[in-house]
């Protein structure tokens, strides 16, 4: 139904679908290739998921469940600080539709405003060291009293983002099947990067990783 509580015709409902597929390719892509760069750059935090993975795989190869998703929950607090720092949508715009106060500032109606969370997580206020990769700035007792709009990857409010949660399933199924067999090494510094906020936060010169079968060396 829309918001007036009105049946969706089958296109409306394609629509919807549409978006929720298509609109979430390039943002998903992009956080798994962030995560894999951030967990070449952090071996310490690599051998922590690959603890975990072992942890609810062991040596099995089988497929991924959704059990097994809702166990893996330091590899979502790495996929949480990797859109932290590298948020695959890094600039969002809204239309005002009535006046407002920002901060003391009064911003009329119909203002188009940028919302700018490239910026907005790296205020060291909410997120001590913003460069530094942390996972565990996400853990239950460290997000505790963080402002709500401190973090948001999917925009917030009524025009977040329909498909994070299925973002997340996804991000953790593929990082998992990969990490399971390889440990990932990155061979690029932060500012060789070439980072380019177009509609999704790009490398322009590309990511440059090397991939090891996981074995006595990763360890």
């Amino acid at each position: 139904m829309d918001d007036e509580g009105n049946k969706l015709s089958h296109e409306a409902i394609r629509e919807e679908v549409d978006t929720f597929m298509f609109e979430g390719h390039d943002t998903t892509a992009a956080g798994i290739n962030w995560a894999l760069y951030l967990l070449g750059c952090y071996p310490e935090v690599q051998k922590k998921v690959d603890n975990e993975l072992d942890e609810v795989f062991g040596n099995s190869d089988r497929h991924v469940t959704l059990e097994d998703l809702k166990k893996l929950k330091y590899l979502e607090c790495v996929i949480k600080e990797t859109l932290r720092i590298f948020p695959s949508v890094p600039i969002i715009a809204r239309e005002l539709n009535e006046d407002c106060d920002v901060g003391g500032y009064n911003i009329t109606k119909g203002s188009q405003l940028l919302i700018i969370p490239y910026a907005l997580h790296r205020d060291p206020k909410y997120f001590p060291d913003p460069e530094e990769f942390k996972p565990e700035r996400f853990f239950p007792e460290n997000s505790t009293g963080r402002h709500p709009y401190a973090y948001v990857p999917f925009s917030a409010g009524p025009r977040n983002c329909i498909g994070q949660r299925f973002a997340m399933m996804e991000e953790k199924v593929i990082l998992s099947c990969i990490l399971r067999h390889f440990w990932v090494e990155s061979n690029q510094k932060r500012e060789e990067l070439g980072l380019a906020g177009e509609l999704i936060l790009r490398p322009t010169n590309g990511i440059w990783i090397k991939l090891k079968r996981r074995n006595a060396d990763a360890s």
